[in-house]
C-alpha cells in the first residue's frame, strides 16, 4: 500500500511572522498485519495511521497538539467540523520523527477516511492534510531494494551505510552479511533497523573480505529484494582462507573499455585459479589465468575480448572465479 503525502499551505499569524506546519498522513496498513504492533489487543477492527510529525514553525520544533478526524464519506473543510473526533492519540515529538495512532472499535464493512490537524503553541492551525480513504484491502507490494550501499572497514568493525528509502510506510531494514561474493549470506540484526547505518562489530574470526546487503520491509511485513553486495575488503596483510571475488567496473562497460574485477586470493597464492568469461548462453568465450597471483585482493583486468582476441558483442556476461571446488560469479554487462 502506498501512502499519500501532503503538499501543506503557508498561512499568515496575526503579527509579523508568518508559520506552518508540516503534516504528513502516511500509509495505513491493517494493526494485525504489522509485525511490530500484532499482539493481542490489536483486533481485526483495528488500523494504525502512521505520519512524520511536524514542527512547531514549519519543519523546526515540535508542534502542540493534534486532532484527529474520520467519517464515512470525504472529508474536506467544509465537513471537517461534523466528521468524528478520534480520541486517545500521542502527544506530537519533534519534527521529523515517526509516530503512529491506532483506531479500533471499526466496522470491516465500511470504508472510513481519516484526516489530521496540527495546532501550534500559539493556537495556529495547520491546513486539513490530505484525506486517506481505508477500504480494508492489505498491502502487498514491498519496498524497492535499498541502493547506493557502501561497507568500509573500520579497525575492528565495518561501517555499513546506504541511502534511505522513501516509502511513507516504511519500518526499517535487515542487514546481511557473507564471506563470498555468491554467499551464502545471513541477517546480521534480529530487529529492524530504524537508520540506515549499520556497525558490524562481530567480525568473522579469519579477518577476510565481506559482503554486506540490506533489505527493506514495510509496515505490513512486504519485504523488498535485497540490495547490490558492498564489499569491505580483508584488511592490508591479512592472509584470507578461500578464494572469493567482488563486483566489476565499471559495470555495464562498452566500447573498448576493460573491464576490473577484484578477486581475493587465498594464503597458498593463485596456482589452479581461473576467470572464466560466459556468454548469456553460459558458453565460455575467455579464460583468463590467475596462477601467478599473490594472496590477498588482486586487481584482474578483462579488456572485452574472447579467446580469439576480438571485443565480444553487448549483452550481458558472467565472470567465474574457479579454483578446485570454489566457484564464485560476478554478473557483467557489456553495452554499444
Amino acid at each position: 500500500m502506498t501512502g499519500l503525502f501532503i503538499r501543506p499551505t503557508r498561512r499568515p499569524q496575526r503579527g509579523n511572522r508568518w508559520r506552518r506546519v508540516l503534516l504528513i498522513l502516511a500509509g495505513l496498513a491493517l494493526l494485525a498485519a504489522a509485525p511490530l504492533l500484532a499482539h493481542a489487543q490489536a483486533g481485526p477492527d483495528s488500523v494504525r495511521l502512521a505520519w512524520t510529525a511536524p514542527g512547531d514553525d514549519g519543519s523546526i520544533g515540535t508542534a502542540s497538539a493534534y486532532e484527529m478526524r474520520m467519517d464515512t464519506a470525504p472529508i474536506d473543510t467544509s465537513t471537517w467540523a461534523s466528521a468524528t473526533v478520534v480520541g486517545g492519540g500521542p502527544a506530537p515529538t519533534l519534527a521529523g520523527t515517526r509516530q503512529t495512532w491506532m483506531v479500533r472499535g471499526l466496522d470491516r464493512s465500511i470504508i472510513y477516511y481519516f484526516a489530521i490537524r496540527a495546532v501550534d503553541d500559539v493556537g495556529n492551525w495547520a491546513s486539513l492534510s490530505n484525506v486517506l480513504r481505508w477500504d480494508w484491502i492489505t498491502d502487498t507490494a514491498p519496498p524497492s531494494a535499498p541502493g547506493g550501499i557502501t561497507a568500509q572497514r573500520q579497525s575492528a568493525s565495518v561501517h555499513v551505510h546506504w541511502s534511505a528509502n522513501t516509502e511513507p510506510d516504511l519500518l526499517g531494514y535487515t542487514v546481511f552479511r557473507a564471506t563470498s561474493a555468491s554467499g551464502p549470506f545471513s541477517a546480521l540484526n534480529g530487529t529492524l533497523l530504524g537508520t540506515n547505518d549499520y556497525v558490524d562489530s562481530n567480525l568473522p574470526a579469519d579477518n577476510g573480505a565481506l559482503w554486506y546487503q540490506v533489505s527493506a520491509t514495510d509496515e505490513t511485513g512486504n519485504q523488498s529484494a535485497r540490495s547490490a553486495s558492498a564489499t569491505a575488503a580483508a584488511p592490508a596483510g591479512s592472509t584470507p582462507s578461500e578464494w572469493s571475488s567482488e563486483p566489476g567496473y565499471p559495470n555495464p562497460s562498452g566500447g573498448t573499455s576493460p573491464v576490473t574485477i577484484a578477486v581475493i586470493v587465498p594464503a597458498s597464492g593463485g596456482a589452479g585459479g581461473t576467470i572464466d568469461i560466459t556468454d548469456s548462453a553460459q558458453h565460455r568465450i575467455r579464460r583468463i589465468d590467475l596462477s601467478g597471483l599473490s594472496p590477498g585482493r588482486q586487481l584482474v583486468v578483462w579488456d572485452g575480448r574472447n579467446d580469439a582476441g576480438r571485443l565480444v558483442a553487448p549483452g550481458t556476461f558472467t565472470a567465474w572465479v574457479i579454483a578446485g571446488s570454489v566457484r564464485s560469479s560476478v554478473r557483467l554487462v557489456r553495452v554499444p
